[in-house]
């Protein structure tokens, strides 16, 4: 039976389960796990257990034969450095910044350029992050890998290595900590039309409604650590305490 070209998991499961990679199915035209069932492509609720196994060769022979099926990675061991920004510029500077923060890793996804995704392996799995347009891809979450991409109309590239060529084990590792770092280091790079609106918000509201309470704060902070330096624990001590807030404490 001829396989169909854009049955990439007839094409290229077998070979990605063999370098341990978590597969799972995507609905054709779609980027939605999914699953063929009596004639009819529909929504894969279970998918996510596939953050927590790995997927078996049996799964993918099921799965081969369903038509024109696409592949997605269920994260949890993989982690997905999720880079939605149209301006080229800037995305390459974010991706320069996820290497140098977080390894050069050779697994570099593009659907709809310049957007693009960078691959690594969790030392510890752990949940996704997000400050829009920019997402950690952590355990619960999943991205497409091989597929016809809905909006080009064209299959999603691996410009450099793929998963086909790498096997996981050699991905650079990272933890939640250093993802997190990267995060907020790359959102302070972004143009401030392209930042969160709730993290510009909440800046905004701390300056405007709680910036003399902050400061006045801070300050009892440096006086009290002061006295306790000169070793005065005495009235000087009880007096800075009786007027410090007791959110410092």
């Amino acid at each position: 039976m001829t396989t169909s070209f854009n049955n990439f998991m007839a094409r290229y499961g077998a070979k990605l389960i063999d370098n341990d990679y978590p597969v799972i199915p995507i609905q054709p035209g779609t980027k939605k796990p999914g699953r063929f069932y009596r004639g009819i492509w529909s929504d894969y609720p279970a998918w996510t257990r596939h953050c927590e196994r790995p997927t078996t060769l049996q799964e993918i022979e099921v799965w081969s034969q369903w038509p024109d099926a696409a592949i997605g990675m269920a994260c949890g061991s993989i982690v997905g450095i999720d880079i939605d920004v149209l301006d080229g510029q800037l995305a390459h500077q974010l991706d320069r910044l996820a290497r140098e923060r977080l390894g050069d890793t050779p697994l570099l996804r593009i659907g709809k350029a310049p957007k693009r995704m960078l691959i690594y392996r969790a030392e510890q799995p752990f949940s996704g992050m997000t400050r829009s347009p920019l997402e950690v891809l952590g355990r619960g979450r999943q991205f497409v890998a091989f597929a016809v991409h809905p909006d080009t109309g064209k299959p999603y590239e691996w410009p450099e290595e793929s998963p086909l060529e790498v096997v996981f084990e050699s991905l650079p590792i990272i933890t939640v900590e250093s993802a997190r770092a990267w995060l907020e280091e790359a959102c302070a790079l972004l143009p401030s039309e392209l930042r969160p609106a709730t993290l510009a918000g909440s800046l905004a509201g701390h300056v405007r409604g709680r910036g003399v309470n902050t400061l006045l704060r801070g300050r009892a902070v440096i006086v009290h650590a002061a006295l306790v330096r000169m070793g005065t624990r005495s009235r000087l001590l009880a007096e800075a305490n009786s007027v410090m807030p007791s959110t410092c404490i």
